[in-house]
């Protein structure tokens, strides 16, 4: 009867062993199946903060050579304007020397003006002295250069004038 009890309670303790077998194979799987569910839960939010971090990344990029380009437009600009600036310091400068030519040529040709006036007069007082002492042949007179102080290289001369007063 012990060897009874013995094999009854072994086949009972083979039985209880089977059964924790199970439920720890059972609690085993539970606890994967949590793992993983808790794994793809965190995985889901980690891939979609790294999908997030590329498009960041490449619009950071994007942002970068955009910049890049807006700076070179801009030095582009700015010499642009830099250049219109100085022609139009240049075409200042043009119109204030043609303003002083002109006024160094107004002030030669009243020079000119009033020497002319003044020689036409010497030479018809001249010839008039001449034909009262009876001279027939043509008085020859030469005239200098005239040159002005601001005159920027310009020089005039006339030629010889000749008075007859016949």
């Amino acid at each position: 009867m012990l060897s009874a009890i013995v094999k009854e309670h072994q086949s009972k303790q083979a039985v209880r062993k089977e059964r924790q077998e199970q439920k720890r194979k059972e609690a085993v799987q539970a606890a994967s199946n949590l793992t993983q569910a808790l794994v793809d839960h965190l995985n889901v939010g980690v891939a979609q903060a790294y999908l997030n971090q590329k498009k960041l990344d490449a619009e950071a990029k994007q942002l970068q050579h955009s910049a890049t380009n807006f700076a070179k437009q801009t030095q582009l600009w700015l010499n642009l304007v830099e250049s219109f600036s100085s022609s139009l310091k240049e075409i200042g400068d043009a119109e204030n020397w043609a303003r002083s030519i002109e006024g160094d040529m107004r002030t030669i040709a009243t020079a000119l003006e009033y020497s002319y006036k003044d020689s036409t007069n010497r030479i018809q007082s001249l010839g008039q002295h001449a034909s009262s002492f009876g001279l027939k042949t043509p008085i020859r007179f030469n005239l200098k250069s005239v040159t002005g102080s601001n005159n920027h290289g310009m020089s005039l001369t006339s030629d010889e004038v000749v008075l007859d007063n016949n």
